[in-house]
């Protein structure tokens, strides 16, 4: 028999008792914290329970909570009046979209103020807000509290105007590295550190099984040719960089090439720009190799065109000598008769077998499909509209001309919980903090390298009952590395913010 919070601020029957939840609230009153808790575990209820505190402390004070994303506001807003005895009227949502003046009555009027950082730190540099009256700030996805994000900003103006401060950051996954995680308490001054993970104990009774099955697929022998062609521009460039002693080792990695790139724009010397334009071919034809390892030709075949217009019209130098060299040229040939008979990767393939075997196993499952590019959430949905029962939807950022707008992007999302589709492809959009209890399955088209990014994609399946999670591997690819560097910083992760957490029992004791 399900238990429920009882307390005054809190609605009946709306909760879920459970006593970790309560013993992290408690203790959150103690003093600013961080909370790293695995996504399902209810960091909103958990949220909520400690805003019913701080109220009960003092009612005549006000609340702030703060989210990257209005879909993500937008969710907070509903579960805080499902939650707590307050009236609609008293809990505001606030985005830019709302006029300044309006919204600094809105501030006056509010018990409780949802919003995105940027609408509050744009506020408060123009004065329309003043943050004296909040007794609580609440920061979600409290790891992009870093460099100069606006929950930095925010942070310290609460911590210099509030007359009661006190701070709850919360998140699935602070980062794999002790720098990143100090940076963030740091930023959000942070006193506390509380960590469960889902084999503790106090919280294992609330977890909901998940099956993880790795998906292994081998590139074909037209796409391996595919890949040699490219690989052979790649060597050819790299060698030329070695000879003229820019680098010491062909082993350097596309983030290494982009920041050496940045050096030597600063020498502006002769040598330097013939330099730079090597590397923005080998950084081109890199891409194209990454594409056709991890995602599907016609991704592949929608970016080598890119380069070729940008080739033929002479934008770039880099362009122009690709598309003049035979091994781009025999890649791309060979791309197009692989496309025009109707070929694909092996993952495409895969994905369709998977997604009919779940609708056949179960007509209501719900599937969420993660993947890194805009083209292959295009083909996917294209694939996908073939499969009986599927019915598709792609959610996307905002960027581009084909991004979805905030206001888009909840329409969809609350569409997917109604049933109308049941099958979301999204980029990273997806990825970050949105409820979609619904969801039963998860297929991660590639792994990330994120330990950040792997914790969030796989916390959207599990959380009202039992859940599925393919993950596709291309073997002897990046897709492997990838794979093993997110597992490893994850491990690193907890370790790391278990001895955090044990040096602040210390200091509390």
């Amino acid at each position: 028999m399900t238990e429920y919070v009882e307390h005054r601020w809190i609605n009946p029957k709306t909760m879920e008792k459970r006593a970790y939840q309560e013993a992290i609230a408690k203790r959150a009153l103690d003093g600013n914290m961080l909370v790293v808790l695995p996504t399902g575990m209810g960091k909103t209820p958990l949220a909520a329970l400690v805003a019913a505190y701080r109220l009960e402390q003092d009612m005549h004070k006000k609340i702030m909570f703060m989210a990257p994303t209005k879909p993500l506001v937008n969710q907070h807003k509903k579960s805080f009046e499902r939650f707590l005895k307050i009236g609609p009227d008293e809990i505001k949502v606030i985005t830019g979209k709302i006029k300044p003046a309006e919204r600094g009555e809105l501030y006056k009027k509010a018990d409780i103020v949802i919003s995105t950082p940027q609408t509050i730190r744009n506020d408060l540099k123009k004065g329309v807000l003043n943050l004296k009256e909040y007794s609580l700030l609440i920061v979600d996805e409290a790891h992009r509290a870093v460099k100069n994000y606006a929950y930095t900003y925010v942070a310290k103006k609460y911590m210099q105007q509030s007359e009661k401060p006190l701070i709850l950051a919360l998140t699935a996954s602070p980062g794999g590295h002790r720098y990143r995680i100090e940076q963030v308490k740091k930023a959000l001054f942070i006193k506390n550190v509380e960590v469960r993970t889902k084999d503790d104990e106090d919280v294992t009774p609330y977890i909901k099984t998940i099956k993880t099955e790795w998906v292994e697929v081998e590139l074909t022998k037209p796409m391996q040719s595919i890949k040699k062609y490219l690989e052979s521009i790649k060597d050819e460039k790299l060698k030329m960089l070695m000879k003229w002693s820019i680098i010491r080792s062909s082993r350097i990695t596309k983030s290494q090439l982009i920041e050496l790139q940045k050096k030597l724009a600063r020498s502006k010397s002769g040598s330097s720009f013939a330099a730079m334009s090597l590397i923005a071919e080998i950084v081109k034809v890199d891409h194209a190799i990454m594409l056709l390892e991890t995602q599907c030709l016609y991704s592949v075949k929608r970016y080598m065109d890119k380069i070729v217009n940008e080739g033929v019209k002479g934008n770039t130098k880099a362009a122009t000598r690709l598309i003049e060299n035979r091994n781009f040229q025999s890649a791309a040939r060979l791309l197009k008769e692989l496309i025009e008979e109707g070929e694909e990767h092996p993952k495409m393939v895969k994905l369709r077998e998977i997604v009919e075997k779940e609708f056949e196993r179960n007509e209501n499952a719900r599937l969420i499909i993660f993947t890194q590019f805009r083209d292959t959430v295009d083909k996917i949905i294209a694939e996908l509209k073939k499969v009986k029962g599927c019915k598709p939807v792609a959610l996307i950022g905002q960027a581009g001309s084909r991004g979805l707008d905030q206001k888009e992007q909840v329409r969809l999302i609350n569409e997917y919980d109604m049933g109308f589709y049941n099958c979301l492809v999204c980029t990273s959009i997806g990825e970050e903090g949105l409820h979609l209890g619904s969801a039963t399955t998860a297929v991660f088209y590639e792994p990330v390298p994120s330990a950040i990014r792997t914790v969030q994609r796989r916390g959207r399946v599990g959380r009202e009952q039992m859940g599925r999670i393919y993950i596709f591997i291309t073997k002897n690819t990046r897709d492997e590395a990838y794979y093993w560097s997110a597992h490893h910083k994850e491990k690193k992760m907890k370790k790391i913010l278990y001895s955090m957490k044990e040096k602040t029992l210390k200091d509390f004791s």
